[in-house]
């Protein structure tokens, strides 16, 4: 690996991390996904300052090309991001449900108490 590249993703690993961290500030991303941000930029960092690393893991999944091993771990972890997205989105639509069927109660509620106080 040439030094610009290391560079490049050094830089690279200082933006994402300083993106998250704006993220986090207005609160546009929990800290719950950034722990998953903040992991691939460790990563990352780590590939940069020791590219070692990835002919290491790649030796050791028994891989020809070490690209091969970044790509294998990238998808894994967008894998890993759609798999919370979805437990998010599934856990937000059972709460919407919910709050859907206790607002209705509570419309029929109101409208029960307001033709009885028709009615007096």
């Amino acid at each position: 690996m040439t030094f610009r590249l290391q560079l490049f993703l050094i830089l690279g690993t200082f933006v994402l991390l300083t993106v998250i961290y704006v993220f986090l500030k207005k609160g546009k991303l929990t800290v719950k996904y950034s722990l998953a941000w903040l992991g691939l930029s460790l990563a990352l960092f780590i590939f940069a300052l020791w590219p070692y690393c990835v002919y290491v893991i790649r030796d050791l999944l028994d891989m020809v090309m070490p690209s091969n091993v970044i790509f294998l771990l990238l998808f894994g972890f967008v894998l890993m991001v759609l798999l919370s997205l979805s437990v998010a989105v599934s856990q937000l639509a059972t709460k919407n449900k919910t709050l859907t069927q206790a607002c209705a109660l509570l419309e029929k509620r109101v409208r029960q108490l307001e033709e009885q106080l028709r009615e007096k």
